[in-house]
């Protein structure tokens, strides 16, 4: 059986917002949106000039970006484009991004495109200011969503960071700035340090630079900056760099070493082997390399024993309702409404639960047909997307993503209550990142993996935080950073064996 982690959608996520400039925090604060904007514009942005970057991960090459920023009738227009070839199993998974967008004076946006594709699964997303909102159209395949986002202070793509801070002549301290990503589609407020001006070597040349801080729900990213606004290098959390270089050289991508896995690269790491991890029952653990706060580390499944050391015990099995764990009405109402990219509303997926759950009335029966008919007709394979529901019903191919946006969908459109867990699981003698769904069925929580076909997720599945794609990002904070202890753990085969 194949397993894919979100590690995959992570790397991409992450490689571009660097030829974007990671620049946005989880929640939209527009009261600080003005700290940057209120200083006074020197000097006009350098334009008409394409700039290419080398993408690469613990210094192997994966890809390249290229941006330009220009003058029209219309405004600014910055472009970007990005092309990144992800080792995976064997298999090169090739994803491609292209952005267009139309920026004001003052660099906040007027409209823009999005594309993201790769294999079956492509993404457009068109977006437009109008008055004090930002409208998107959000397009998987046939299905087109709208989201509208507040921008009463305007909104800034994260690539126009480091020219806005050009033409204000490089203020020093820390500022804010309200932004968007079209990937994960959150508007939020990013956190920027601008520090003195010091020396880059790259290569045989010298710069005079800035060094900019951006810090994201914990995670950091820095990059020296030109006095021009040139980004010329960028560092990232888990080994992702870009760097300034020519078009010839950006455009060189050598070819991928078959020994090379990123999944591998970036899995977590344990200090024993699990055998028979489906059968795991339960499992006790300490995991280092993470701060519990900011994460959703409890569940009816799961328990927080210790906090320092942290020290977590995954119980799958257990009926009773964890009381650190209890949910309102209000919230229970969440999980059984459509998303953007959960259409449990769309016709063709509630025909399709229909079909699945017909003559069921047991919301626990009905997981279980829903589960199996997933596991068995979605095909198992490598995906670089944003999981639309709608459109994994389509392809019928994916990884973790993919079942358990459909599974959630289904779900919901069936009346039960189903959220998307993200955290990671064991497989292959390492803990990989991973998402499964979990339902509120008897008065608790469930968790389920279609993926694996699991009617009852097994034990080493750790749960790290809640949500769908906007909140995979959070996940950067721990990458490269976990490590698994195992203190105790049982399953059926060895329980079976000893009767």
């Amino acid at each position: 059986m194949k397993i894919k982690s979100l590690i995959i959608n992570l790397l991409f996520f992450a490689a571009w917002l660097f030829s974007m400039v990671l620049v946005y925090k989880q929640n939209y604060a527009g009261a600080s949106a003005s700290k940057l904007t209120q200083f006074e514009t020197i000097s006009p942005p350098k334009i008409g000039v394409q700039r290419w970057f080398n993408v690469t991960i613990n210094d192997k090459k994966i890809g390249y970006a290229m941006n330009s920023y220009s003058e029209s009738p219309l405004g600014y227009v910055f472009k970007d484009y990005s092309l990144l070839r992800m080792p995976m199993a064997g298999v090169v998974r090739e994803v491609l991004v292209d952005f267009y967008a139309v920026v004001n004076d003052d660099f906040s946006i007027k409209s823009f495109t999005f594309g993201l594709a790769s294999g079956d699964y492509s993404t457009d997303v068109f977006g437009t200011m109008s008055g004090n909102s930002l409208q998107l159209k959000v397009q998987t395949g046939d299905h087109i969503s709208d989201i509208e986002f507040p921008a009463d202070n305007g909104l800034y793509f994260p690539g126009v960071a480091p020219l806005l801070l050009a033409s204000k002549g490089f203020p020093l301290g820390d500022f804010s700035l309200p932004s968007i990503d079209p990937f994960s589609l959150t508007v939020s407020d990013a956190a920027i340090n601008v520090g003195p001006k010091e020396k880059l070597k790259i290569g045989d040349e010298t710069f005079d630079v800035y060094r900019l801080e951006i810090t994201a729900t914990g995670v950091v990213s820095t990059m020296w900056v030109a006095i021009d606004g040139t980004v010329l290098k960028e560092e990232e959390t888990a080994g992702m760099k870009m760097t300034l270089t020519s078009k010839e050289k950006a455009l060189d991508i050598p070819d991928t070493d078959p020994q090379w896995d990123i999944l591998k690269t970036f899995a977590v790491g344990v200090d024993r082997i699990i055998d028979n991890p489906r059968e795991a029952d339960y499992m006790k653990i300490q995991l280092t390399g993470i701060e519990p706060a900011g994460f959703v580390l409890y569940d009816d499944f799961q328990r927080v024993i210790s906090v320092k050391p942290l020290i977590i015990e995954m119980n799958p099995s257990d009926t009773t309702k964890n009381i650190d764990n209890i949910i309102t009405a209000e919230q229970m109402k969440a999980y059984t409404e459509p998303e953007s990219f959960i259409q449990s509303d769309n016709q063709s997926i509630i025909h399709q639960a229909n079909l699945i759950i017909k003559g069921v009335e047991d919301d626990s029966l009905k997981t279980v047909k829903l589960v199996d008919w997933i596991y068995i007709n979605i095909e198992k394979d490598f995906a670089i997307s944003i999981p639309s529901a709608a459109e994994v019903l389509r392809v019928r191919r994916g990884d973790c993503n993919e079942h358990s946006a459909l599974f959630t969908a289904m779900a919901r459109a069936a009346g039960i209550p189903t959220k998307i867990c993200l955290g990671i699981v064991y497989s292959k003698d390492m803990f990989y990142y991973h998402a499964w769904p979990a339902v509120y069925v008897n008065g608790r929580w469930r968790a389920v993996d279609p993926t694996f076909g699991q009617q009852v997720a097994d034990a080493t599945h750790i749960k790290l935080l809640e949500g769908g794609h906007d909140s995979q990002a959070s996940l950067m904070r721990v990458v490269g950073k976990l490590n698994v202890k195992i203190i105790e753990l049982s399953n059926r085969l060895s329980i079976a064996e000893n009767r």
